[in-house]
């Protein structure tokens, strides 16, 4: 090979590393994707969870709110760390 001519060939290495550069900012997008997904179904099992809770116990508020406060609770604490 003459000091003028351009290879023209990627070498090995690289053209290993190029191709699976570009899935790693996809694999992070997909991650906080689900990881706000998970957080969402698991606050809507919370919630309905409460709610048949409440239902439950509608006509006995005081065991209402001692059996269903934890629900509650754990609700107001996600919402709380959602707003920071």
């Amino acid at each position: 090979m003459q000091t003028s001519e351009i290879p023209t060939t990627t070498p090995f290495w690289l053209s290993l590393i190029l191709p699976t550069s570009g899935g790693c900012h996809y694999y992070e997008d997909y991650r906080m994707k689900k990881s706000t997904a998970d957080i969402q179904d698991g606050k809507a099992e919370l919630f309905r969870a409460d709610r048949q809770c409440l239902e439950t116990y509608h006509d006995d508020p005081p065991n209402a709110k001692e059996l269903c406060g934890p629900y509650t609770q754990s609700l107001r604490e996600i919402e709380v760390k959602q707003s920071h």
